[in-house]
């Protein structure tokens, strides 16, 4: 794409402020940043004004402002910028509060303990070295909930740090988001998890999905070699690595920390007859331990929001080749409209979730193109995986003696259904398909 007399191309502009096309495409359909005109065909060309527009647009973007309030800042800049700003003012002064909670927390415990900074910590270590500085339970509680609200990526980095399970540190970050009732299920957290994880080990597939939408997303990867060597991270029951070599001559390493799905992907494996070209491994996707460069395509559906996208994406890239693929479904914010009902609920369920243009420039931050990214479509949800879970939930009940951990983890999963019937315009689950540059 070249720039016209008329003005810049889409393309062009894009790589002018370091955007990707998809946004400012994004930002054109939700009438942010429309172009003066369109030339012959799909073209935009923008002009000296909307090159103005959009340099204000990235300015209030690095300040935090959602993409919302900053289209009120720029259609009506006199009646509503006074608000807008008003609002982050609360916003950066709580911030800042909790960071001296934060520092006064940490400046304790090296006053009181000055071989913290060369000892070698795990969770229990931790701990000890906590109350040994004083710090009551409620005081350790109020740490994580300021650190998870201000840094969740540097609260996972720091619960990693520990070698704490990733269904903990899950449940942990869950808590320390705030909600009363996820504490209260802390504090029986051992019982819980066993009865969270019994929910789902009869289910064939542990999340939305269907082998279509894998094929289709299979279908944007490009230019592999012969037999290309894939990681299948996250990898459950496997219908989607089965699907995957159905479709190619892949060898793939499939990897898991639960054995339950193992065990069953195993069997799915044999009964496809991909022995010879699957090998199943039981492992942490934060430890994956493989040398750099060994994988030509690394694939994650509905897996990475255990580690944080843009974590998982920094520490998994380092295994792909040269020009390798990733491919991986997150749950994501597709609208710039978040229902006060569905924040609310996912603010609980997985803070760190972001928008389709977050999760773009997050991939390109860390070196990839993205080629193509779709919203999975409904029927992922509800033809299969909410029907089976739903199908469950009496043998459940009956087998766990209705129990109040039981009746909690039926409740959590039945709420996530009402949330995602009455809100799937605004979030779901989307596909991203990226190349390394």
């Amino acid at each position: 794409m070249v720039k016209t007399s008329s003005g810049m191309t889409v393309g062009r502009l894009a790589k002018k402020y370091g955007l990707s096309r998809s946004t400012l495409l994004y930002y054109d359909s939700i009438g942010l940043l429309s172009p003066a005109k369109h030339m012959k065909g799909e073209y935009r060309s923008y002009g000296a004004q909307d090159e103005k527009r959009l340099a204000l647009i990235c300015h209030y973007r690095k300040a935090g402002i959602p993409l919302k309030e900053i289209k009120v800042i720029l259609d009506s800049p006199v009646s509503g910028i006074t608000g807008v700003l008003e609002e982050r003012l609360k916003e950066l002064n709580a911030e800042i509060a909790s960071l001296h909670e934060q520092r006064e927390f940490i400046s304790g415990i090296l006053k009181s303990s000055p071989d913290v900074k060369s000892a070698q910590l795990d969770k229990a270590a931790w701990v000890e070295v906590l109350r040994s500085s004083g710090f009551s339970e409620k005081d350790m509680e109020d740490w994580h909930k300021a650190f998870e609200r201000t840094h969740p990526d540097k609260h996972q980095q720091f619960l990693e740090y520990l070698h704490i399970p990733d269904d903990e540190i899950r449940l942990i970050r869950k808590w320390s988001a705030g909600p009363q009732r996820i504490q209260k299920i802390q504090k029986a957290s051992e019982r819980y998890m066993e009865i969270f994880y019994d929910f789902f080990s009869t289910l064939p597939r542990l999340g939305p999905g269907s082998s279509e939408t894998t094929k289709r997303a299979l279908a944007q990867v490009s230019g592999l070699p012969q037999k290309a060597q894939v990681l299948d991270v996250g990898c459950g029951t496997g219908l989607q690595t089965v699907t995957l070599c159905e479709e190619t001559d892949f060898q793939v390493i499939a990897v898991d920390n639960w054995q339950v799905a193992l065990d069953k992907m195993l069997l799915n494996v044999e009964k496809a007859g991909l022995t010879e070209r699957i090998t199943v491994q039981q492992g942490d996707m934060n430890e994956l331990g493989y040398e750099p460069g060994s994988f030509d395509l690394i694939w994650s559906e509905g897996a990475i929001y255990l580690m944080g996208f843009e974590n998982g994406i920094s520490k998994w890239k380092e295994f792909l080749k040269p020009g390798g693929w990733i491919a991986l479904s997150e749950m994501t914010w597709t609208a710039d409209e978040r229902p006060a009902e569905a924040a609310a609920f996912w603010n609980e369920g997985y803070p760190e979730m972001k928008s389709t243009v977050e999760n773009i420039a997050i991939l390109e931050r860390q070196g990839f193109e993205v080629v193509k990214h779709f919203v999975i479509p409904q029927s992922d949800w509800w033809d299969v995986f909410y029907k089976q879970l739903q199908d469950s939930i009496p043998a459940f009940m009956e087998k766990h003696n209705r129990s109040a951990e039981a009746q909690t983890v039926v409740d959590c999963n039945e709420k996530e259904m009402e949330i995602m019937r009455k809100y799937h315009d605004s979030l779901g689950y989307v596909f991203y398909i990226a190349r390394m540059k």
